[in-house]
């Protein structure tokens, strides 16, 4: 079905936001020139004929076929770049972040496929381009991970480790890899409002990253109480359907213009006493 799809054109790319609830700016970057939006992950669907657009779930398995791996993922790669370059040119700066399966990050032509595309599309600089890697892909061979997560950074590229938490990789990760940014999985943010072994993982995993100087996304944010609450926590980079779900990329530039996160930011209200605490 994939590769039917594939060779059809009928895979596309969807976008969601990731924002800032630093007052309007993305970490490290000043004043986001977007009212708070640091950029978008580029999330693949599939066109299905009868059942209309499907999710990456219902296919996930052949994304890493050894057949189809390389294939698709310089599909993603070439269509997230071109998309990014024409919204860098349209006047929105935003930061691609970009899924990459296991078996094409460990794929001995990864890097080269990563400079062509790069190459291809000059308007959009690496430094505006993050990989995102699950934390269980390199330990499938950690030597090759490692040794090609630190040529994407030689190249410009930022890396993010997503689903961070749910694997059985340990915080000796964030020493080793070098990743740029911490993706803190849905699974933990989605019950910190009212599970404390929840809140516990969250804060232990956003005040270990802080101390080292990376960035941290929480991934799920449904409610203004999950954003108040990893605001307490001093995460400020978020994404979820609180902000928008994923859209398709001719919907993206009315979106950027109606956001606003000082909307967000202007109305929180108090916590109740102890979701503060740890």
């Amino acid at each position: 079905m994939t590769q039917e799809a594939f060779e059809e054109q009928r895979l596309i790319m969807y976008y969601q936001p990731v924002v800032s609830t630093r007052d309007g700016s993305a970490p490290g970057q000043g004043i986001a020139p977007c009212q708070g939006v640091i950029g978008f992950e580029a999330l693949i669907r599939m066109v299905h004929p009868q059942r209309g657009i499907l999710g990456p779930a219902a296919f996930a398995n052949a994304l890493d076929h050894p057949r189809l791996a390389r294939r698709i993922g310089c599909f993603v790669l070439d269509a997230v770049l071109t998309q990014g370059e024409q919204w860098h040119r349209d006047g929105f700066p935003l930061r691609m972040s970009m899924n990459i399966s296991a078996r094409h990050l460990l794929d001995p032509e990864f890097l080269n496929d990563m400079r062509a595309a790069l190459a291809a599309h000059p308007d959009l600089a690496p430094e505006m381009c993050e990989i995102e890697v699950t934390e269980t892909a390199p330990m499938l061979d950690f030597p090759t991970a490692q040794e090609t997560l630190r040529a994407c950074n030689n190249l410009g590229l930022r890396i993010a480790l997503d689903d961070f938490g749910t694997g059985s990789a340990s915080l000796s990760y964030l020493q080793k890899l070098p990743a740029q940014t911490i993706k803190v999985d849905q699974s933990f943010v989605r019950d910190i409002l009212n599970d404390p072994r929840d809140f516990a993982i969250v804060a232990g995993i956003t005040t270990t990253a802080n101390m080292l100087g990376l960035e941290v996304v929480a991934e799920g944010v449904e409610t203004v109480g999950h954003l108040q609450l990893l605001k307490t926590l001093d995460c400020h980079a978020m994404q979820g359907y609180l902000f928008s779900k994923p859209m398709p990329a001719g919907e993206v530039p009315g979106w950027l213009k109606s956001f606003n996160i000082l909307n967000y930011n202007n109305n929180l209200t108090p916590l109740p006493e102890g979701l503060c605490r740890i």
